[in-house]
């Protein structure tokens, strides 16, 4: 079995049995997804972002046929929900978006959303933050054009628009993190952004708790950034585990290129997910 295009690769063996096994038995196959650089292309504005047409065409097509699907974000649920489109599927029986890291879900099969109240200490972090880069920005021009994005249960600082992104990470990095010690709350990093989150679950929890089913013969959890390297993690140790196949699916970018080293099956961006994705709609190998 090949892709079909050269924006898609197998690194390891284990990346094209995965895609095989995903293709040959689909009813027994768990598929996760992060939405921003993997189903989504990466973009200045966050709110502009949305999925690549063509991943979204195949996904609408695995959803009838794949065990489960997930998409699992940082992104609050509800707006991975309205810039990823994923309730309007015909058939979302079999999906489910997990947003916040976890901590918000939404169940495809009945429409149930679950969030939970934003804690205190998030809404302080949000007002700490303004002073902070209204300060810094007065002080420092590379900073200016830094964003700060609420997700309610965590504050996003992205400098992606800032005047000089490198710089205003490096400058605003430690800070965040001394902030986050002193609200009690853990810092993320990623593409051109610093998270500031309430709660310890990850991504990698997700999955674990996936996973737990006993009925999945194969999984792939697809991801382009630091956050996505504990499900990578959980994954492995799971098919070391059990001797199932399972795959990490990595989009890659210039940005993060130490994750190019944990692909089983390596995408060149959201186009080379959305590639990967269809060609696990083949009737067979």
């Amino acid at each position: 079995m090949t892709s079909g295009s050269d924006l898609v690769s197998f690194p390891t063996d284990e990346g094209r049995a995965t895609t095989e096994a995903i293709i040959d038995d689909p009813s027994n196959a768990l598929i996760c997804l992060d939405f921003d650089g993997t189903l989504a292309p990466i973009v200045a504005d966050p709110q502009d972002a949305r999925p690549d047409p063509e991943a979204m065409a195949a996904l609408e097509r695995l959803l009838t046929r794949v065990g489960r699907v997930a998409i699992v974000t940082g992104r609050p649920v509800d707006v991975a929900l309205q810039l990823g489109g994923f309730a309007m599927l015909p058939d979302t029986s079999r999906l489910r978006v997990f947003g916040q890291y976890g901590a918000e879900t939404w169940n495809g099969a009945t429409g149930h959303i679950h969030v939970p109240a934003q804690p205190p200490a998030i809404g302080e972090a949000k007002l700490q933050i303004e002073r902070m880069l209204a300060d810094l920005s007065a002080q420092n021009p590379a900073l200016r054009g830094t964003a700060i994005e609420d997700k309610g249960l965590a504050i996003g600082v992205h400098t992606r628009r800032a005047a000089d992104p490198a710089e205003a990470l490096v400058e605003l990095t430690p800070r965040l993190d001394t902030l986050a010690d002193r609200l009690g709350l853990i810092t993320e990093p990623g593409r051109n952004v610093v998270e500031l989150r309430a709660g310890h679950s990850d991504k990698g929890d997700v999955v674990a708790k996936l996973l737990d089913d006993p009925s999945i013969g194969a999984a792939a959890f697809c991801g382009d950034d630091l956050g996505d390297i504990s499900a990578f993690a959980v994954l492995i140790k799971w098919r070391r585990r059990t001797g199932r196949r399972a795959a990490c699916v990595v989009s890659a970018s210039d940005e993060v290129p130490s994750l190019r080293e944990r692909a089983d099956v390596l995408c060149e961006g959201p186009s080379g997910i959305a590639a990967w994705l269809t060609s696990l709609t083949s009737t067979g190998s």
